[in-house]
Formats: C-alpha cells, structure tokens, sequence
C-alpha cells in the first residue's frame, strides 16, 4: 500500500509539473504574441505645397486651414451634423447673449506636455487681436476673462449670431508659454511653432516637394488616433496614383475622373456640397461696370447651364444670382433670375448708350470701344474662353490673359485688375460670409481670400441689413433679412455668380473608412471630408 501511495504521489507530481509546463509554455506564448508590435498604421492623401502648417505661415487657401487644424485646436469644431464640443466640453451663454462661459477639457494639453488652461485661451484671442489672422476676425470680442484653470469667459461687444461657429470655432489656441514672446509671427517656422494639442503633430515638411508626414498624438485628449502616421504629398495624376497604389486618398479629381474610379468599383467615392464658387470680379474703377444694367446684361449673355456642362463637365452646378448655394439652409429662391438672353442682354446695354455706332461689332461707350482684360488661372483657360465668345456675341470684346493662381489671387486683392475669373472656398456656413460684398467697417469676419481691392461695389441698405442680421439670434427673423440681402445681391449683381464647383473624394476602404462631408463646411465654409476628426473616429480596416 505505501508503495501505491508513493507511486501515485510521484505520478501525480510530474503530471502537475507538465501541466504546469504546459502553461507556462503557452502563456508565454501568448504573452509574446500581445507584445509582438503591429504595423504602422500609415495613411498617405494627395494635397498640395501649402507652406509651414503654422498659423501664420501657411496658405490661406482652405486647405491650407485643414493643414493647421491637424495640430492646434479650437474651442468648438463641426463634424457631419455641425457644432460639436472640443476643447471645451460645455458652454453657456448670459441672459444678454453678450458673454460666453467656456468650460475646458482639463485633459488637453499641448504636445510637448504642458496642460492647456484658460490663461492659453485668453492669450490666443489677445494675440489674434493684435497680429490678425487671416481666417476669423476677433473684432466683435470685447474682453477675454480667466475665471479659472479650466473656465474662461468672453464678452462681446454686441450680440453676434455666428459667434459659436465663427469665432470660437475658428480661433487656433496656441500655447501662451511659446507664442507670448514671438513679434513677427508670419516669420515664425521653427519646430516649436507647430506645437499645438491637436491629434497630430509634425514629423516634416518638405518646401520643395510640398510634402509633409504627421505623426498621431499618442495622447490626445479625445483619444488616440487610429492612424499613426498621415503623409500628404502632391502627385501628377491623383486617378493614377491611386489606382497604382501610391496613395489611399485623393481629392484633387477632376468630376470626370471621379466618376470612371465610382464605375471601376474598386475604391469608393463620395460627392458632396461644393461650397466652392466660381465668380466674374469687376474692378469699379470702370465707369460702366458701376451701371447695373451693364452687369445684368453681361449675366443674361452667360448660358450657365452650357458653361457647367462644356468648360466644366458636368462637375459643378450653375451659379445662383443670389450668391448663396443652393444647398444651404439659408438660401433663398425668391430673386431675381437671369436666362440666356443675348437680346435682352443688348436692349439692357443700349438702355444706358451702350452701342455698336461704326459697324465694327464691337460695343462702344462715350466713344470708346468696350474691349477689357481678364486675367484668370491657367486651369480655367476653357472657362475664360467661353465667356470671351459670350461676351463678343453682345458685342463686348475680352483679350484673355492667364497667369499663376498665387498672382491672380494677389491682384484681385491689390485691386490690380479690370475684370477677373477666378474661385475659392463660397458660401458653406453662417450669412457672415455675405460680408464679402459690404463696403463700411463691420463687425462679420470672414476669410481675407475672398477680399477684392481697388474701388468696389456700395450700397447702404445692403450694409446696413447685413449688420441687423448679424445680431438677430431668431432664425427665422434673421432668414428673412438674409433672403432680402440675396434679393439686393440678384438685382445688383456686385459679382457674376458661375458656378459651384462639385467636390469628389475617392478613397481606399480597406485601409481606413468612416469619412464624410462636413456640415457648412470646416471652419468658415471650407467644404472637405478631411476633417480631422476622422483621424479619431474613422475604422482602420488595413
């Protein structure tokens, strides 16, 4: 009997020492196949050479503002249904509708490990105030007030119904121990300035190429991202790079190219809300393009639909006279419309003394033959084209000249021009980008590339309509006001409204999904499905 015992005791002791080996072995086992490293998560996009994605060095182009919202952050944001919570998790407003209470996430903080607190809020808005950025004016502030840490407070001078978008949606908040001492912020590139507390940071940029790789924010304070490293490098052909493989993500797709990639099947494509505008400038230098009869002449001589559909390809929708895009919430029908009518295009012409005396076929007023310059950019040569032959059917004679999109931007905004074609981000959000065409001082602020230099276009109940709305926190109060200042808009005709360009994005799912359109667009009207919160929400599938 003490011999079974001691048999079985021994067996019993080495089946337990094998089991034990056993699962040790396979714990191991699983232990190294947890800590064995996944692949890098790398997301590589088309874009273009936007310059150093600091605040004040970078493109002024929307896509130049995507490139900086990637690293710093603002107190509001808009994903796909509009305003949501960043930096700041709550916020309340006084009875007065004047002063602002933000209260902030007391997780953010800058990438360099310092916390982000109310004193960099307060500073951010300050320094905005004293070197103006391009892309918000904080005109209507009247004070910024620390309550605490995580707590800060702005006054305005007056009620402003864009304020949550517009002002605290689009102010970068810098970190106040880097910038308090900076003087010339445009000159400002180092590594340091590009410090912020957004979900990524930057690894590189190349001038030359135009490229630049972000890293993710490993500690982001709504979480780390699902890419870990963004590459955005410009490229010749978008279509081919991507269906090569070279990029997962492109958007500069002409309409037609789009569409080949959506009917290949294998990548998918989105179309969304082109709040991008295709707009006739006029210089009112010009004795007779004050005459809005000679305006409404040049528009019933444009045939919008043959525009879209030849020069553009189908890949935009035809100008509305009001300005303001179809799809917004706050465009208005009820105005003035202009159908192709070359014949009333010269009853209108002829109206103020504008005619063909000598035969020529050539239009002349108070003796001088109607023959103008427009300078536009080499992509819209078809465009330019197209309106010279409309025009010179009406007997006005164009001489096209084109020139690189930076110059072109540059003389519209010198007011070095006599009539321009050219386009940028339209009319996406808040009726604050109406601003463009106000003549006096105002409290709106909208994006400085949409400004036009040299004398412009004045008319005193459009200014004063546009600054009562401004105030009026009623929708459909303000709705009503806006309608009426597209109404003026249409009968005025301050610009020739073309087109609205469609936006395409085409896309590798299998590597990351879950992009989408922003609602009114990124910042003030920058229409995009790069928004950066798909960096955080987005599903990597690769």
């Amino acid at each position: 009997m003490k011999k079974l015992v001691s048999f079985l005791l021994v067996c019993f002791m080495m089946i337990s020492v094998v089991g034990c080996g056993k699962s040790d072995s396979s714990a191991e086992g699983n232990k190294n196949k947890e800590e064995k490293p996944r692949e890098e998560r790398v997301l590589r996009m088309s874009g273009d050479n936007l310059g150093y994605p600091s605040v004040y060095t970078v493109s002024s182009k929307g896509r130049g503002y995507l490139l900086t919202s990637y690293i710093f952050d603002t107190l509001t944001w808009k994903d796909e249904n509009g305003v949501v919570p960043l930096l700041a998790k709550e916020w309340k407003v006084s009875e007065d509708n004047k002063t602002w209470t933000f209260k902030l996430n007391d997780k953010a903080k800058f990438t360099d490990g310092k916390e982000l607190t109310a004193e960099d809020v307060k500073f951010s808005f300050e320094y905005i105030k004293d070197h103006p950025y391009q892309w918000v004016s904080v005109d209507p502030v009247k004070e910024v007030r620390v309550k605490d840490k995580h707590t800060v407070e702005i006054e305005l001078k007056e009620v402003y119904a864009p304020f949550i978008t517009d002002i605290a949606g689009n102010v970068p908040v810098m970190p106040k121990h880097i910038w308090e001492n900076v003087t010339e912020p445009e000159k400002f590139n180092t590594a340091d300035s590009v410090i912020g507390s957004g979900p990524l940071t930057l690894e590189s940029y190349d001038k030359e190429a135009g490229s630049y790789i972000f890293n993710a924010n490993k500690e982001y304070f709504l979480g780390e991202p699902v890419i870990d490293k963004l590459i955005i490098s410009k490229v010749n052909n978008d279509k081919e790079a991507l269906e090569a493989g070279e990029l997962d993500a492109v958007s500069n797709l002409k309409y037609g190219e789009a569409k080949q990639i959506k009917e290949a099947g294998k990548f998918k494509v989105m179309e969304g809300p082109g709040f991008w505008v295709g707009r006739l400038y006029f210089n009112f230098d010009v004795e007779e393009f004050n005459k809005k009869e000679f305006r409404q002449a040049l528009y019933h001589a444009i045939n919008r639909e043959e525009y879209v559909q030849k020069a553009l390809k189908n890949g935009a929708v035809a100008g509305n006279p009001g300005h303001i895009h179809p799809d917004s919430e706050w465009y208005s029908k009820e105005v003035k419309n202009y159908d192709f009518n070359p014949e009333k295009s010269k009853e209108l012409l002829a109206s103020i003394g504008i005619k063909d005396n000598d035969g020529n076929g050539i239009v002349e007023y108070n003796g001088k033959n109607l023959s103008y310059e427009l300078i536009t950019s080499e992509d819209k040569v078809s465009e330019a084209e197209m309106l010279k032959k409309y025009f010179g059917d009406i007997g006005i004679d164009l001489q096209v000249k084109t020139i690189d999109s930076k110059t072109l931007d540059a003389m519209i905004k010198e007011g070095n021009f006599t009539l321009a074609l050219n386009g940028h981000g339209s009319f996406g959000g808040d009726p604050v980008l109406l601003q463009r065409f106000v003549s006096s001082k105002s409290q709106g602020s909208t994006p400085q590339v949409t400004t036009q230099g040299g004398k412009q276009w004045s008319n005193e109940e459009f200014n004063k309509l546009f600054e009562s709305q401004l105030k009026e926190l009623d929708n459909k109060k303000r709705y009503e006001e806006v309608e009426k200042l597209q109404s003026i808009i249409a009968e005025e005709l301050p610009t020739l409204t073309l087109y609205y360009k469609k936006i395409t994005f085409a896309y590798d799912s299998s590597k990351l999904d879950g992009w989408f359109f922003t609602k009114d667009g990124v910042a003030i009207a920058v229409p995009t499905t790069q928004n950066k919160l798909v960096f955080i929400k987005g599903k990597w599938n690769n």
